[in-house]
């Protein structure tokens, strides 16, 4: 089973549970879905410190299952110091959502996020050696723990957080089922790196945990920040709406994106170690192939989303229809262009990554600050987070193209082309 397929099967198997979990759980239930997801995400993201990025770079083998375990260690040290947090300060944090119930809820985000932070680490060590079956089962089983979950917690009267707990059991079992198919190879369990070899590869690709992991944090935080001012300023329901819009389009299309990501990683990782010049052909021919599909998935949304949300999940939810209207570009643009930033990583562009990821931040929070502050309607929230979006996903595309067009253009002279593996 490949990676699409796996994919594939997940969203179909989500899609098809939506309707019932919209009739199980309240527009609010849905909120505080949205909360727990998003800060699982900004967590979950840099949990591992980034290590997971640099798992595929490696000429040495020893020195790919150093970074696994550095990555899983930094998970591991991300739910110890979550666990604190929401210890000393998950009340306050629920009060300042206006949403009390989270305070029981909040205690998923710390292992969820620290699941998600191993997934990431051994998704990039399944991609080093091409197992993109087991990368697709992932996706699958994910998504099918949390749908049993959620379905069997609402049916159960679990309510609010049933979501969540579903959400974060999903994470746990993608870890369990990549952990297994590691151990199963032997992995990284065939030869331990010895402490002093732990260190020097710390030491070798420090650039990842040192810039990429703030790149990452601010990346994520382009798209969920707004999710979490939008809960803050609008309530609990306005955050249910949005967070089925988001179950329904925005994360099926960021997850068929991260799993078209980790084959371009693979190959663009390929082509800058030995054909430099067919990074620029690589990456047109991918961006043409997923605005086609981004496009007319997109119109879809555009023409038909208010009736077909009304229709499929009831009356109640025709706001998210409206809401994916707003979103449409936005997703179209993340399906395009978040799997082909990864360029700007191999070739070593780590600083221009970190200067677009905090100028995204600014933008996309700040334009919709400016509509709450202002006093606009949540579906003017909700349109600027997407036009907003779509734009500065647009300045990530043209930042892409140059790097590998300069990576190209460059190999042809008599210096040798970019290093992929950072030195001290």
């Amino acid at each position: 089973m490949g990676i699409a397929a796996g994919s594939a099967g997940g969203q179909l198997l989500a899609l098809a549970a939506a309707p019932l979990l919209a009739r199980l759980y309240r527009p609010a239930d849905f909120g505080v879905l949205a909360v727990i997801a998003a800060l699982v995400l900004i967590v979950g993201t840099v949990a591992a410190l980034r290590f997971e990025m640099a798992v595929p770079l490696p000429e040495r083998e020893e020195d790919a299952r150093a970074l696994v375990r550095l990555g899983i260690a930094a998970a591991a040290g991300t739910a110890i110091l979550g666990s604190v947090v929401v210890l000393l300060a998950g009340d306050r944090l629920a009060a300042w959502f206006g949403q009390p119930e989270l305070d029981h809820w909040l205690w998923v985000v710390p292992p969820s996020a620290a699941a998600m932070g191993v997934v990431l680490v051994l998704n990039q060590f399944a991609v080093r050696h091409r197992r993109y079956g087991v990368i697709g089962r992932r996706n699958l089983l994910q998504s099918l723990s949390v749908v049993v979950t959620q379905i069997a917690a609402g049916g159960a009267g679990l309510r609010p957080g049933g979501l969540a707990l579903g959400f974060g059991f999903g994470q746990v079992a993608a870890a369990v089922v990549l952990l297994r198919d590691v151990r199963g190879r032997g992995g990284t369990a065939r030869t331990r790196p010895p402490q002093p070899r732990l260190l020097a590869v710390a030491r070798r690709y420090r650039r990842f945990p040192f810039l990429l992991a703030p790149s990452g944090l601010l990346n994520i935080l382009g798209t969920q920040l707004p999710v979490l001012l939008i809960a803050y300023w609008y309530g609990s329901a306005v955050a249910g709406w949005l967070g089925l819009t988001q179950r329904v389009i925005a994360m099926p299309a960021a997850l068929v994106a991260s799993a078209v990501a980790q084959v371009y990683l693979g190959e663009i990782a390929r082509i800058a170690r030995k054909q430099p010049r067919e990074g620029r052909r690589v990456f047109l021919g991918a961006s043409r192939k997923l605005a086609l599909v981004a496009g007319l998935v997109a119109l879809l949304v555009v023409v038909g989303a208010p009736a077909a949300f009304s229709l499929v999940f009831g009356p109640q939810w025709h706001s998210s229809g409206v809401y994916a209207q707003a979103l449409a570009v936005f997703m179209a643009a993340q399906l395009v262009v978040s799997p082909l930033s990864q360029t700007l990583v191999v070739f070593e562009r780590q600083a221009l990554q970190l200067a677009w990821d905090a100028g995204r931040v600014v933008v996309v929070a700040g334009a919709v600050s400016v509509v709450a502050l202002v006093g606009g309607s949540a579906l003017t929230a909700v349109w600027t987070f997407g036009v907003s979006g779509a734009l500065t996903y647009g300045v990530g595309w043209l930042m892409s193209l140059r790097v590998v067009t300069a990576a190209g253009r460059d190999s042809g002279r008599t210096r040798p082309a970019p290093r992929l593996v950072p030195q001290s």
